[in-house]
């Protein structure tokens, strides 16, 4: 996986079956422990990564719970097999795959929103309202 290989579905896929091997996560600690994991040569982008913990909840590889953390699913530990090709790691080339790309962020978002609250706190809001603005104007026309 080393070397320019990284951001592969593939890759991504057995990335979070193996940081999620002893114990569940959530999506912003899976993030964390790939980029571990691969000594800060990777680290998903939430639009790669939240699809992808989707996919694999609805294939029913992973569980998530009401907490939001994921765990894998007990035949996983047995099979460790992987399934699925894509473009996980690429630039969105639709609106359907930008929209994609924009629910994995805030589902990031939402994630680290509890710890958020730094110096720059006001500012991420301000930047965030502005966004949705800019949003409102695309689904209004």
């Amino acid at each position: 996986m080393m070397g320019g290989m990284f951001g592969r579905r593939k890759d991504l896929r057995f990335s979070v079956m193996f940081a999620l091997r002893d114990g569940s996560k959530n999506g912003a600690e899976i993030m964390d422990s790939i980029e571990k994991m691969t000594f800060g040569f990777w680290r998903p982008s939430p639009g790669s990564l939240y699809p992808m913990l989707q996919k694999m909840v609805e294939e029913g590889t992973i569980s998530k719970d009401e907490s939001g953390k994921y765990s894998l699913e007990d035949s996983v530990f047995s099979e460790f097999g992987f399934h699925g090709h894509g473009r996980s790691g690429q630039s969105p080339r639709d609106m359907s795959e930008s929209i994609n790309e924009i629910e994995g962020v805030i589902s990031y978002m939402e994630d680290i929103a509890t710890s958020a609250k730094d110096e720059n706190y006001q500012k991420d809001m301000d930047r965030i309202k502005a966004i949705i603005k800019r949003l409102e104007k695309i689904v209004s026309k």
